[in-house]
């Protein structure tokens, strides 16, 4: 069993996310809350933990990990650009569970979790995993906690049970409030993608994109 910890998800304790944040600047692998289900993240630039990531999930490398970032200046860094089509869907549903696909800035063309010249970033509404970004400096990845075509945890509990002692870390916010992932749209052409159809709908993506 890993070691877990309770934290309060509307008012997380400033002393347990240091906890949680030094893991991460460690290297480490911690499982925690989202607005959608439970994920499992790293520091984005840590080679040896989004290793580690994609062992833990048995997942193929040709496939990218989602990142969460803390605001747009930190989105803003990860990417090559922001379409005025990506301008509409962050005004709307950012913070949120809409992850976008966009062209990665050239900085990060290379780095551990960049497997391609794309990286798929959102803005999350949790206040537990705002608090990490916010407290680390650095985005996270934000992958389902789960194995590769296995369904996603939804608590702290099914975590444990999925990964038993693997994880440095886990951050119990109590059962996540949506049992469906993130709806993830590729922006880096017209027209915009949806790749996949999770908490946000096609219709609603279509309106926002289709609205004058």
């Amino acid at each position: 069993m890993s070691e877990t910890i309770k934290i309060n998800s509307k008012q997380p304790e400033d002393d347990l996310i240091s906890r949680a944040v030094r893991i991460l600047r460690k290297d480490g692998v911690i499982g925690y809350p989202t607005e959608t289900v439970y994920g499992i993240g790293s520091n984005i630039f840590s080679a040896a933990a989004v290793d580690r990531i994609y062992n833990l999930k048995s997942r193929d490398r040709s496939k990218a990990l989602i990142v969460i970032a803390a605001d747009i200046i930190q989105v803003g860094d990860l990417v090559e650009e922001i379409p005025e089509a990506a301008e509409r869907l962050m005004e709307n549903f950012w913070p949120g569970p809409l992850t976008m696909v966009f062209r990665a800035s050239r900085e990060l063309v290379g780095s551990p979790f960049h497997r391609s010249h794309t990286i798929a970033v959102r803005i999350p509404d949790c206040p537990i995993c705002l608090a990490l970004l916010k407290s680390s400096g650095f985005p996270i990845i934000s992958t389902s906690a789960n194995r590769s075509n296995e369904p996603p945890a939804v608590t702290a509990e099914q975590v444990n049970e999925k990964f038993g002692d693997e994880l440095d870390l886990i951050i119990d916010g109590s059962e996540t409030l949506s049992t469906t992932p993130s709806t993830v749209v590729d922006v880096t052409r017209l027209p915009v993608r949806v790749l996949r159809e999770g908490a946000i709908s096609r219709l609603e993506i279509d309106t926002v994109l289709e609205s004058d």
